[in-house]
């Protein structure tokens, strides 16, 4: 098993630690480059201790919330409707990815002010393509 606080396989120099005003650009092109990966999603916090949301589903985007200075994100899966998970981290105070690799997929660790943290690993996307958006599957 995973360490869930930390991002497995990550030292300094394969971790990114993205800056909030860079959030949107950085997470809509980490979305595009992964759409279709199967996910992971473990949540440990004081309130749920350690927990595993989902697993082996469809990884579909990411995407910060600013408005009203809540900084938040969502981290949404599924291919079809009957799919659907849409997960939300409120008070983010540090987003660290892990790009793929040859060997292992990307992974995102989500802090929040309350102390949770949200580790999202992700196959690599080329074992598991989904066909590209479109209008009508949103």
């Amino acid at each position: 098993m995973t360490n869930p606080a930390t991002i497995p396989s990550a030292g300094a120099y394969d971790t990114i630690t993205v800056a909030p005003g860079l959030r949107i650009p950085f997470l809509a092109d980490f979305t595009r480059k992964n759409r279709g990966a199967h996910a992971r999603l473990e949540v440990l916090g004081a309130d749920v201790g350690y927990q595993v949301e989902t697993e082996n589903r469809p990884f579909d985007g990411i995407v910060p919330d600013l408005k009203n200075g809540e900084d938040a994100v969502w981290i949404i899966f599924g291919s079809t409707p009957d799919q659907h998970l849409t997960h939300g981290v409120y008070g983010v105070t540090a987003i660290r990815v892990r790009l793929a690799a040859a060997v292992h997929g990307a992974a995102v660790l989500i802090e929040a002010r309350d102390g949770t943290k949200i580790l999202l690993e992700l196959s690599r996307p080329e074992d598991y393509e989904l066909p590209p958006a479109t209008a009508a599957s949103r």
